[in-house]
Protein backbone atom coordinates (compact mmCIF):
# COMPACT_ATOMS: atom_id res chain seq x y z
CA UNK A 1 0.00 0.00 0.00
CA UNK A 2 1.29 3.06 -0.94
CA UNK A 3 1.63 5.90 1.72
CA UNK A 4 1.58 9.74 1.83
CA UNK A 5 2.76 11.69 4.86
CA UNK A 6 1.82 15.11 4.74
CA UNK A 7 2.62 17.66 6.61
CA UNK A 8 0.36 20.73 6.92
CA UNK A 9 2.18 24.36 7.58
CA UNK A 10 0.52 27.76 7.58
CA UNK A 11 2.22 30.96 8.86
CA UNK A 12 -0.71 32.60 9.97
CA UNK A 13 -1.61 31.29 13.28
CA UNK A 14 -3.34 33.51 15.64
CA UNK A 15 -1.86 32.40 18.91
CA UNK A 16 1.53 32.24 17.37
CA UNK A 17 2.36 34.12 13.87
CA UNK A 18 4.92 32.19 11.93
CA UNK A 19 5.02 29.24 14.05
CA UNK A 20 6.54 26.81 11.45
CA UNK A 21 9.30 29.37 11.37
CA UNK A 22 10.41 29.95 14.20
CA UNK A 23 13.61 28.38 16.03
CA UNK A 24 14.05 25.51 17.93
CA UNK A 25 17.65 24.50 19.00
CA UNK A 26 18.92 26.01 15.91
CA UNK A 27 16.82 25.00 13.25
CA UNK A 28 13.02 25.60 12.40
CA UNK A 29 10.32 23.97 14.54
CA UNK A 30 9.24 22.28 10.86
CA UNK A 31 12.07 21.39 9.91
CA UNK A 32 12.50 18.98 13.08
CA UNK A 33 9.32 17.86 12.46
CA UNK A 34 10.40 16.93 8.83
CA UNK A 35 13.25 15.31 9.92
CA UNK A 36 12.19 13.27 12.65
CA UNK A 37 9.02 12.30 9.96
CA UNK A 38 11.64 10.88 7.36
CA UNK A 39 12.44 8.37 9.87
CA UNK A 40 9.19 7.17 10.43
CA UNK A 41 9.45 3.59 8.62
CA UNK A 42 6.67 2.46 5.64
CA UNK A 43 6.37 6.50 3.98
CA UNK A 44 6.38 6.32 0.70
CA UNK A 45 6.42 9.84 0.04
CA UNK A 46 5.99 12.88 2.83
CA UNK A 47 5.39 16.67 1.82
CA UNK A 48 5.19 19.84 3.54
CA UNK A 49 1.69 21.40 2.43
CA UNK A 50 1.37 25.19 2.96
CA UNK A 51 -0.01 28.54 1.52
CA UNK A 52 2.61 30.50 2.30
CA UNK A 53 5.85 31.43 0.33
CA UNK A 54 8.51 31.95 3.38
CA UNK A 55 7.42 28.39 4.82
CA UNK A 56 7.96 26.63 0.78
CA UNK A 57 11.17 28.59 0.58
CA UNK A 58 12.51 27.59 3.65
CA UNK A 59 11.40 24.01 3.15
CA UNK A 60 12.81 23.44 -0.28
CA UNK A 61 16.04 25.48 1.13
CA UNK A 62 16.40 21.78 3.15
CA UNK A 63 15.16 19.73 0.62
CA UNK A 64 12.12 18.89 1.20
CA UNK A 65 9.03 18.52 -1.17
CA UNK A 66 6.71 21.03 -1.08
CA UNK A 67 2.77 21.05 -2.57
CA UNK A 68 0.95 24.67 -2.43
CA UNK A 69 -2.42 24.34 -1.30
CA UNK A 70 -5.05 26.87 -1.25
CA UNK A 71 -5.61 29.79 1.84
CA UNK A 72 -9.11 28.95 1.91
CA UNK A 73 -7.94 25.63 3.38
CA UNK A 74 -10.07 25.97 7.00
CA UNK A 75 -7.66 22.67 8.80
CA UNK A 76 -4.47 21.40 8.79
CA UNK A 77 -7.00 18.11 7.83
CA UNK A 78 -8.69 19.90 4.42
CA UNK A 79 -4.77 21.17 3.38
CA UNK A 80 -3.65 17.46 3.75
CA UNK A 81 -7.01 16.02 1.88
CA UNK A 82 -5.99 18.84 -0.63
CA UNK A 83 -2.58 17.04 -1.59
CA UNK A 84 -4.50 13.71 -1.25
CA UNK A 85 -6.49 14.35 -3.89
CA UNK A 86 -3.92 15.08 -6.43
CA UNK A 87 -2.01 11.79 -5.66
CA UNK A 88 -4.61 8.96 -7.11
CA UNK A 89 -1.98 6.39 -5.92
CA UNK A 90 -2.01 7.34 -1.90
CA UNK A 91 -3.95 4.35 -0.42
CA UNK A 92 -3.17 5.49 3.18
CA UNK A 93 -2.94 9.15 3.98
CA UNK A 94 -0.64 11.04 7.56
CA UNK A 95 -1.52 13.72 8.62
CA UNK A 96 1.56 14.88 10.62
CA UNK A 97 1.24 18.10 12.56
CA UNK A 98 3.85 20.87 11.81
CA UNK A 99 4.24 21.72 15.51
CA UNK A 100 5.11 18.77 17.16
CA UNK A 101 9.00 18.89 16.73
CA UNK A 102 9.59 15.73 19.10
CA UNK A 103 7.66 13.36 17.26
CA UNK A 104 7.86 9.84 18.63
CA UNK A 105 8.91 8.03 15.26
CA UNK A 106 7.91 4.73 16.20
CA UNK A 107 4.78 5.72 16.92
CA UNK A 108 3.98 6.36 13.30
CA UNK A 109 5.74 3.54 12.39
CA UNK A 110 3.76 1.53 13.82
CA UNK A 111 0.77 3.47 13.26
CA UNK A 112 1.41 2.65 9.29
CA UNK A 113 1.80 -0.96 10.08
CA UNK A 114 -1.37 -1.26 11.69
CA UNK A 115 -2.99 0.64 8.92
CA UNK A 116 -0.98 -2.09 6.41
CA UNK A 117 -1.75 -5.04 8.42
CA UNK A 118 -5.64 -4.39 8.70
CA UNK A 119 -7.79 -3.07 5.72
CA UNK A 120 -10.74 -3.00 7.72
CA UNK A 121 -8.72 -0.01 9.67
CA UNK A 122 -10.03 3.53 7.89
CA UNK A 123 -8.61 5.82 11.04
CA UNK A 124 -5.87 5.57 12.79
CA UNK A 125 -4.05 7.71 15.48
CA UNK A 126 -1.54 7.93 18.20
CA UNK A 127 -1.92 8.41 22.10
CA UNK A 128 0.30 7.69 25.18
CA UNK A 129 0.66 7.70 29.09
CA UNK A 130 1.39 10.63 30.50
CA UNK A 131 3.41 10.54 33.67
CA UNK A 132 2.45 14.41 34.59
CA UNK A 133 -1.21 13.76 36.54
CA UNK A 134 -1.32 17.25 37.10
CA UNK A 135 -1.06 18.32 32.65
CA UNK A 136 -4.07 15.94 32.18
CA UNK A 137 -6.72 18.25 34.58
CA UNK A 138 -5.48 20.83 31.62
CA UNK A 139 -8.36 22.03 29.18
CA UNK A 140 -5.60 22.24 26.56
CA UNK A 141 -4.58 18.64 26.81
CA UNK A 142 -6.78 16.11 25.08
CA UNK A 143 -7.35 12.93 26.50
CA UNK A 144 -8.81 9.81 24.62
CA UNK A 145 -10.08 6.50 26.77
CA UNK A 146 -10.07 3.32 24.49
CA UNK A 147 -12.26 0.09 24.09
CA UNK A 148 -10.59 -2.91 25.05
CA UNK A 149 -9.54 -4.00 21.28
CA UNK A 150 -7.97 -0.34 21.24
CA UNK A 151 -10.46 1.88 18.98
CA UNK A 152 -11.08 5.09 20.67
CA UNK A 153 -14.64 5.35 22.57
CA UNK A 154 -14.27 9.12 23.22
CA UNK A 155 -11.66 12.17 23.12
CA UNK A 156 -12.22 15.03 25.14
CA UNK A 157 -10.55 18.12 26.71
CA UNK A 158 -12.21 17.37 29.89
CA UNK A 159 -10.27 15.56 32.95
CA UNK A 160 -11.72 12.69 30.95
CA UNK A 161 -12.04 9.17 33.20
CA UNK A 162 -10.55 10.59 36.04
CA UNK A 163 -7.19 11.32 33.80
CA UNK A 164 -5.58 13.25 36.34
CA UNK A 165 -5.50 11.00 39.67
CA UNK A 166 -4.43 8.27 38.06
CA UNK A 167 -7.58 6.79 35.46
CA UNK A 168 -7.05 4.93 32.17
CA UNK A 169 -7.08 7.85 30.08
CA UNK A 170 -4.53 8.45 27.59
CA UNK A 171 -3.18 11.72 26.15
CA UNK A 172 -3.98 11.99 22.56
CA UNK A 173 -1.42 13.42 19.84
CA UNK A 174 -2.02 15.23 16.62
CA UNK A 175 -1.13 11.98 14.23
CA UNK A 176 -3.69 10.65 12.08
CA UNK A 177 -3.71 8.30 9.21
CA UNK A 178 -6.28 7.32 7.06
CA UNK A 179 -7.31 5.49 3.94
CA UNK A 180 -7.71 7.86 1.60
CA UNK A 181 -11.05 7.58 0.15
CA UNK A 182 -12.17 8.28 3.87
CA UNK A 183 -9.70 11.34 3.98
CA UNK A 184 -11.86 13.11 1.33
CA UNK A 185 -15.05 11.90 2.78
CA UNK A 186 -14.66 13.21 6.24
CA UNK A 187 -13.03 16.57 4.29
CA UNK A 188 -16.58 16.99 2.85
CA UNK A 189 -18.82 16.29 6.04
CA UNK A 190 -19.72 19.27 7.89
CA UNK A 191 -18.67 19.82 11.51
CA UNK A 192 -20.47 17.38 14.00
CA UNK A 193 -22.20 19.16 17.24
CA UNK A 194 -19.69 16.85 19.47
CA UNK A 195 -16.40 18.51 17.54
CA UNK A 196 -18.21 21.76 18.03
CA UNK A 197 -18.62 21.11 21.54
CA UNK A 198 -15.16 19.57 22.43
CA UNK A 199 -13.54 21.85 19.56
CA UNK A 200 -12.06 18.20 18.44
CA UNK A 201 -11.98 17.33 14.66
CA UNK A 202 -11.78 13.66 15.18
CA UNK A 203 -15.09 13.58 16.19
CA UNK A 204 -16.54 14.84 13.58
CA UNK A 205 -15.40 10.93 12.74
CA UNK A 206 -16.92 9.06 16.05
CA UNK A 207 -20.27 10.59 15.11
CA UNK A 208 -20.14 9.13 11.26
CA UNK A 209 -19.83 5.99 12.90
CA UNK A 210 -15.85 5.65 12.28
CA UNK A 211 -13.76 3.59 14.34
CA UNK A 212 -10.39 5.36 14.81
CA UNK A 213 -7.67 2.64 16.37
CA UNK A 214 -5.58 4.17 18.50
CA UNK A 215 -1.66 3.23 18.72
CA UNK A 216 -0.23 3.95 22.07
CA UNK A 217 3.21 5.41 22.07
CA UNK A 218 6.27 4.63 24.24
CA UNK A 219 6.96 8.42 25.18
CA UNK A 220 4.88 11.53 26.00
CA UNK A 221 5.22 14.11 23.32
CA UNK A 222 3.30 17.73 22.40
CA UNK A 223 2.73 20.52 20.01
CA UNK A 224 3.85 23.54 20.67
CA UNK A 225 0.77 26.55 20.78
CA UNK A 226 2.25 29.19 21.99
CA UNK A 227 5.57 31.01 21.72
CA UNK A 228 6.00 30.25 25.77
CA UNK A 229 5.90 26.46 25.37
CA UNK A 230 8.05 27.02 22.67
CA UNK A 231 10.88 28.86 24.88
CA UNK A 232 10.23 26.09 27.37
CA UNK A 233 11.50 23.41 25.08
CA UNK A 234 14.47 25.64 24.10
CA UNK A 235 15.29 26.04 27.45
CA UNK A 236 14.95 22.56 28.09
CA UNK A 237 16.99 20.62 25.08
CA UNK A 238 16.46 18.36 22.90
CA UNK A 239 15.45 14.51 24.02
CA UNK A 240 17.95 12.22 23.57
Amino acid sequence: MTVLAVIPARFGAQRFPGKPLAMLWGRPMLRHVWERSRLARGIDRLVIATDDERIAAAARGWGAEVEMTSPDCASGTDRVAEVARRDAGAEIVLNLQGDEPELETEAVTRLVSAMRADASIRMGTVAHHEPDLAAMASEHVVKVVLDRDGFALYFSRADLAGASTGGPALRHAGVYAFRRDLLLEFAAWPPGTLEQAERLEQLRALEHGVRIRVVVGERPFAGVDTPEQLAALEARGPRN
